[in-house]
């Protein structure tokens, strides 16, 4: 099988390749891997690495590298995007604009996430476009958020066929861990899902044959409850797993219902005045922040971490490749790994991901954006049976779902008055001048967007 990595040079990579060639070896065998992207120099460090580490051996397959796209398009079974659209200072400068406004931020679901979705829309669109041309019968994979608005658009608006594949896949694997009173993965979890990328709830499962609502949660979420403290060196990552334990157990005993994945971006629409405070106690409002200075700072840090990577690319032998984390350690738990075996059509897997309903989802159209549980071999996808939202949250669902349809359909059209709509469908704080008030300062914020889609601005 022959795929094209575009964003190539991605630091993130080299660990899932070696992961890939771990688990599912299969894939690559007597196939290539394609690496592109617009600062080749980090894609030939990324591929040298690549035929550097040991796992390779298990493999032989092709590497290459290159910046031009169409090069290595003709013969591409899959290609998977591995692009970003945040950068500093502005990221950083959205949180502080949200805090002040009582909304969270994030690169996905969030308004903020709307407006990064103009930086990749089109660029991904085109990406589409010129697959239709050189590999029709090619499957793209999503990576960079917010997925569900890029799913949408490549398969609603061009003939490819696309998943939105989320990080956060094994969250669950520690979230319900923790839960059970170990701060540890286990992979022992096997559940049904639905909702939106980032919200999305568990509709059933089990933990190793045992049911998940009928015999395991009741037997741990009980009234003498209470979180366990996760280990980290960051004093708000411990204070996030430990709410996100907090919020899985009001919502259990509330509603009978736990979210899928922990992601505070998504439970924020559950739990917003909690999820706000976290957010100022991390990141402030700003005061004293210096977006020049702090600009500088982050292409600077970005410059040397690319710098040391194709640096070590010319001795990969001094590379210590037992070395866990880190840009050179083995990431067995990433997403793409389950997909790239099921793909090479060895065994179905069942995987949770992005692209439109479909007639998966009970209650919703075919065109709607919705993450859920769908099993994967070769190129069949097959929606698991009965997939439905829980009753409380059908109405919020729909209305994020919508949210990010509408921003597809801006960027299909590239049409700012539909763009200007899709953030009026945000369910937040909705129709009140304070929330127009913040959205006319992200406008502000992001002058870096096309001016033609700034002019969303005079509609909200």
């Amino acid at each position: 099988m022959n795929a094209v990595f575009l964003g190539g040079g991605s630091l993130r990579l080299l660990p899932i390749f070696r992961g890939i060639f771990a688990k599912a070896p299969e894939y690559f065998r007597n196939g290539e891997i394609r690496l592109v992207d617009l600062k080749v120099e980090r894609a030939e460090a990324v591929g040298k690495l690549i035929l550097a580490c040991p796992e390779y051996e298990t493999v032989g397959c092709k590497v290459v590298w290159t910046d031009k796209l169409e090069e290595v398009l003709p013969g591409t079974d899959v290609l998977y995007l591995t692009m970003a659209a945040r950068s500093n200072p502005t990221d950083t400068q959205s949180f502080f604009l949200s805090n002040r406004y009582g909304l969270h931020s994030s690169d996905n679901l969030s308004v903020n996430g709307a407006f990064l979705s103009l930086r990749l829309g089109r660029i991904i669109f085109d990406i589409a476009k010129k697959m239709e041309k050189f590999c029709p019968d090619a499957l793209m994979l999503i990576f960079p958020n917010p997925i569900a608005v890029y799913s949408h658009l490549v398969n609603t608006h061009t003939k490819i066929k696309a998943l939105g594949i989320c990080g956060g896949f094994n969250n669950h694997r520690f979230d319900l861990t923790r839960m059970t009173g170990r701060d540890e993965y286990d992979s022992g979890w096997n559940l049904i899902a639905a909702g939106v990328n980032h919200l999305s709830y568990v509709l059933r499962g089990d933990y190793r044959g045992a049911d998940l609502y009928s015999e395991v949660l009741p037997k741990y979420l009980n009234d003498s409850w209470k979180p366990i403290e996760c280990d980290s060196p960051w004093d708000w990552a411990r204070d996030a797993m430990r709410h996100a334990q907090e919020l899985f157990y009001k919502m259990y005993k509330k509603y009978g219902v736990i979210i899928f994945s922990s992601e505070g971006d998504g439970s924020a629409h559950i739990d917003l005045e909690n999820a706000v405070k976290f957010q100022i106690n991390r990141f402030g409002t700003g005061e004293g922040f210096d977006p020049v200075k702090e600009g500088i700072i982050f292409r600077e840090n970005t410059a040397k971490a690319f710098a040391k990577v194709i640096e070590d690319s010319k001795h990969p032998e001094k590379i210590d490749w037992s070395a866990p984390g880190g840009n050179y350690g083995k990431n067995e738990l990433d997403i793409s790994i389950p997909i790239f075996r099921a793909l090479a059509g060895t065994e179905p897997m069942r995987i949770v991901a992005t692209r439109p309903n479909y007639g998966a989802v009970r209650g919703f159209d075919d065109g709607m954006p919705l993450e859920y549980s769908m099993d994967i071999c070769g190129k069949t996808v097959t929606p698991v049976e009965d997939l439905y939202i829980p009753d409380p949250f059908f109405g919020l669902t729909a209305a994020l779902a919508d949210f990010q349809r509408l921003q597809s359909e801006a960027i299909a059209a590239w049409d700012p008055e539909i763009f200007a709509l899709a953030l009026e469908s945000y369910p937040l704080h909705q129709f009140t001048e304070s929330r127009r008030n913040y959205f006319r300062e992200m406008f502000d914020l992001y002058s870096d967007i096309d001016p033609h889609m700034l002019a969303a601005k005079n509609f909200v």
